[in-house]
């Protein structure tokens, strides 16, 4: 194990050297391509010890290790592949891209899960995964917490925010598991102030291992009970006895020096909070399933640690850790019963609504162009932009609301949130633009006015645009991808007519239907896509870029704000949702009700969800086909719920088994 002598300043290769020893092993030392350590406790996926891309080999991780990440560079930041406005949101919309409705990201395939197989089918195929930042963050900050130390969780906070966050360019964050060197430069950050900030008091000496860190020498009983309780909560376990041989080691140091009681606890929680098992799902214990090495059934301290990161994205509390010591998790039914408790947490509607949040990719939305004077004409009297009001964060926090209440407040169905006609919204600004009054927060919601809208879809935070003009193919590709899962391939830039990806020019006698189909006829390369998502989209004209119903749209001057014309909106689609032949509908609501007759949707979210709350695609034919039939039945079956479909991703009996990959 390596060693950190807080009481000394390292020269940078020497702490890249205790960087790279710490969390990928010895064996690492001289190049993270190189084999790692036989037990696996070195490995960590897709890495880079000094920054920059990788090369996607993260070795062998042993009896429980795959080959991990995928490579490729990480710079930690988000990348978003929704639009802009513009070049920048502001400015003429002839600029260049588009108008910046929430971004569509990859679609997943629901077909990837194959059939579920007869008898009791294998699991599918769980890889090494870092904790995600997400994770990571709140991992530190509970552990803090438990131990009596929420005063330093402010003073690391700062540390924390340097850890990158993670991509949704893989559709979700938990799906983003590579590491760079500003992932491991931050981690040692963290560690080392959690070290000082943990040790640099008695009364924190004392929350951190008792009464006895504060002596004049460490006895050896103190440094046990503090591997006991704070080691055991980082570790997610109990330590082997070589685990505590070394970590004692670690207090006592190899300086001619002796360390002080704080010198040698701010050494071992340095090092326990670089340890691969603690900033890595390692899920190394357990028995073998069938005399199989690469299929066991999960130790339960790995199944308390896969139920706590799975509902509230952090490490299990101590009932959680309790259960798994008495043996009662390895229980069905005491599973079952720890099961309940964490999924009834807070912690796991907030873990759900996330789910949607990315699903849904709201952090993409580039935000409204409020300073252009015919975003302003569009939006008069709504306040959109102005001090005080926020209206895409009331939108969202309206898909919040309306999720929860179907999921947790008033359980219902996905029909039920698919048809729901209440307005949620708490926001006088978001209710004006319903042409509903603002709920009050008790008693009956509002309802919409008839014939404008029903349901999730149709809700302004999947409706708006950045500029003062919609964009029906984003509108539609949206619903081709992340509401039916299906996928739609860009072309070649470079094999685009030139102005291909510019909006079509203002034209005061052309609605933006008119001017959107006019860009893309008689242009084969590109008609024949857009023959697949465009339709949907114009099924959607019936609402402007704020989300406001309308049968008319006004066509107004990009530089004046003057307006131009008042044209009346054809929302009469050609479609195609699902196994049935192409047929009109009407407009947004009779698409919706396409789209829920389709038997598409559930698949899609199943699909989605699996891929969320697992951190990994399926692998075909296992009993992830099973896990997913039984959620997207369950989503149209009737008494079951939103809620419990969410729940069924652990009550399987492949939630407590792991298939390990191929290294």
């Amino acid at each position: 194990m390596a060693r950190y002598h807080a009481h000394t300043s390292p020269h940078r290769s020497e702490l890249t050297a205790f960087l790279v020893t710490a969390l990928f092993g010895a064996a690492c030392h001289g190049s993270i391509a190189d084999t790692l350590p036989a037990d696996g406790v070195g490995a960590v996926p897709g890495a880079s010890a000094t920054g920059g891309s990788t090369s996607g080999s993260a070795g062998s991780a042993g009896r429980g290790g795959s080959s991990g990440g995928s490579g490729g560079s990480s710079q930690g930041g988000t990348t978003s592949s929704g639009g802009t406005a513009g070049s920048s949101g502001k400015g003429s919309a002839g600029s260049g891209g588009d108008s910046g409705t929430s971004g569509t990201g990859s679609a997943t395939d629901p077909s990837e899960f194959g059939e579920c197989p007869d008898g009791d089918p294998e699991a599918g195929v769980t890889p090494l995964a870092k904790l995600s930042t997400v994770q990571y963050r709140n991992t530190v900050r509970d552990l803090l917490v438990a131990s009596g130390l929420d005063a330093v969780v402010s003073e690391v906070t700062p540390k924390l925010a340097s850890v990158p966050d993670d991509s949704t360019q893989a559709s979700f964050r938990g799906l983003d598991h590579r590491i760079s060197g500003e992932h491991i430069q931050a981690y040692f950050d963290v560690a080392v102030a959690v070290g000082d900030a943990a040790t640099k008091t008695s009364e924190r000496l004392t929350a951190l291992a008792g009464s006895c860190a504060t002596q004049s020498s460490l006895a050896s009983s103190c440094i046990d009970g503090f591997l006991d309780t704070f080691a055991r909560r980082a570790l997610r376990r109990p330590l082997t006895d070589d685990e505590r041989t070394e970590y004692r080691d670690v207090a006592e140091g190899d300086s001619p020096k002796a360390a002080s009681p704080a010198e040698a606890l701010r050494n071992v929680v340095v090092s326990l909070l670089l340890s691969p098992r603690f900033v890595n799902h390692l899920e190394l214990e357990g028995n073998e399933i069938s005399g199989q090495s690469d299929y066991i059934a999960l130790d339960p301290y790995v199944v308390a640690s896969r139920l706590s990161y799975t509902f509230w994205q952090t490490m299990p509390d101590d009932a959680l850790l309790a259960a798994a010591a008495d043996g009662s998790l390895a229980t069905d039914a005491g599973f079952e019963t720890e099961l309940a408790r964490v999924f009834d947490d807070p912690r796991t509607q907030q873990t759900v609504w996330q789910f949607w949040n990315e699903w849904l990719r709201f952090d993409a939305f580039t935000g409204f162009s409020a300073e252009r004077p015919a975003f302003q004409a569009l939006a008069e009297g709504e306040h959109v932009g102005e001090s005080g009001h926020d209206h895409w964060k009331d939108m969202v926090t309206e898909i919040q609301d309306l999720t929860d209440l179907y999921t947790w407040k008033q359980p219902g169905t996905l029909l039920d949130l698919m048809t729901s006609t209440v307005s949620v919204t708490r926001s006088s600004d978001l209710a004006h633009l319903y042409g509903v009054k603002a709920w009050s927060g008790s008693g009956d919601y509002p309802s919409l006015p008839d014939g404008t809208r029903q349901g999730l879809l149709l809700r302004s935070a999947l409706l708006v645009s950045s500029l003062e003009t919609t964009n029906p193919f984003h509108r539609g590709a949206t619903i081709r991808r992340a509401i039916l899962c299906e996928d739609l391939q860009p072309p070649d830039p470079n094999s685009l007519p030139k102005g291909s990806l510019d909006p079509p020019p203002i034209d005061e006698t052309q609605t933006t239907r008119e001017r959107y189909q006019k860009k893309v006829e008689g242009i084969a390369l590109c008609a024949g896509c857009h023959g697949t998502f465009s339709n949907l989209g114009y099924a959607f004209e019936a609402y402007d870029s704020l989300g406001r119903f309308r049968t008319e749209e006004k066509i107004f001057d990009e530089q004046s704000g003057d307006l131009l014309a008042t044209l009346p909106v054809d929302t009469v689609a050609t479609v195609q949702v699902g196994s049935e032949p192409e047929s009109d509908v009407s407009g947004p609501l009779e698409l919706n009700q396409r789209i829920i007759d389709s038997g598409k949707l559930e698949g899609c979210l199943s699909a989605n969800y699996f891929r969320y709350a697992l951190r990994r695609d399926p692998t075909s034919d296992s009993a992830d086909a099973c896990a997913f039939d039984r959620m997207r039945t369950g989503l149209v079956a009737p008494g079951v719920g939103l809620s419990d479909v969410f729940r069924m991703i652990a009550s399987e009996p492949e939630f407590r088994r792991r298939k390990v990959g191929a290294p």
